[in-house]
This record gives structure tokens, sequence and C-alpha cells, in this order.
């Protein structure tokens, strides 16, 4: 009888540490899904201020002339 309580005990043991695991897993894969929506914001962007840059780019060198000016 004491063999089938020990093993009863185990059992219980064993399915609160899976449980305990599983929360731990679901909290984990949930920060790592906030990362990734981060991630995503920020490569927006980034990839954003990179084309406002080049259109600045775009429009210096329009204003400025290609070659100096003859007195150089």
């Amino acid at each position: 009888m004491s063999n089938n309580l020990e093993l009863v005990q185990r059992v219980s043991e064993l399915e609160a540490h899976a449980a305990h695991q599983e929360g731990i897993i679901q909290d984990l894969s949930d920060g790592i899904a906030k990362q990734w929506e981060s991630l995503d914001v920020l490569t927006r962007t980034v990839e954003m201020l990179k084309d406002q840059l080049l259109n600045l780019e775009d429009g210096v060198q329009a204003i400025l002339p290609d070659k100096p000016p003859p007195h150089y």
C-alpha cells in the first residue's frame, strides 16, 4: 500500500512541476511575441527614417550646383 501512496505522490508532484513549466513556457512565448512586435515597429521606423534621409539628400543635391563656381 505504501508504494501506491508514494507513486501517487510522485505523480502529483510531476504533474504540478509540468503545470509550472507550462506556465513559464507561456510567459516566455508571450515575451518573445512582444519583442517581435517591437522589432517590427523599430524596423518600420528605421525604413521610414532612411527614406526621409534619402529624400533630403536628393533635395540638397538638387539645390546645390554640380560644379564649383568659376572663381575656384
